[in-house]
């Protein structure tokens, strides 16, 4: 059985790439802070509240956008559809482990649900989407020896099957 991490083990249709839109978008924050920051500075009443604000506004403006630029202009796409994939966790109780594993090795996510997540547990299940509902990657991990390490090899479901799990997962339950 392959347990690698479910990011050590991508899969060939999903691919880490620069984004445009948060790039533009990190670069227009940089320089509305720098603006706000520059006018509270150039403004003749330096005591004022208002240029207090201004100043502070584009200061957390300008953090912000440098923050964006530098750790998040990269994001996962899942290429066949161009479409952006979200990551998520959800916590499942250690007796629900076998459960929760014949759901995903049978793929049958349109059943009765039995198994719910919780805020804490002894399984961590970690899953990525694609925005456009196409495509899913889940893999199970459990808690030993204080850290989550995987148990199940990777799930990859496309099309109907993906969207199925998504609607599952979004509740969470299965």
């Amino acid at each position: 059985m392959d347990t690698n991490s479910l990011f050590t083990n991508v899969h060939e249709h999903v691919a880490r790439r620069t984004d445009i839109r948060s790039i533009i978008f990190s670069v227009i924050l940089i320089l509305v802070g720098g603006l706000a920051f520059y006018f509270s500075i150039i403004e003749e009443n330096e005591s004022s509240s208002l240029s207090m604000l201004i100043m502070t506004l584009g200061a957390a403006c300008l953090l912000v956008g440098v923050f964006r630029l530098f750790w998040k202009s990269h994001s996962w796409f899942y290429t066949p559809t161009d479409s952006r994939i979200s990551v998520k966790s959800e916590f499942y109780e250690a007796a629900d482990f076998r459960s929760l594993k014949s759901v995903l090795d049978g793929c049958c996510f349109s059943g009765e649900k039995t198994v719910k997540s919780g805020n804490t547990g002894g399984i961590r299940m970690d899953y990525m989407y694609s925005k456009d509902r196409k495509f899913a990657a889940v893999q199970l991990f459990q808690f030993s020896s204080y850290i989550y390490q995987p148990v199940t090899e990777v799930y990859y479901y496309r099309d109907m099957t993906a969207d199925e799990f998504i609607c599952c997962a979004e509740k969470r339950m299965f």
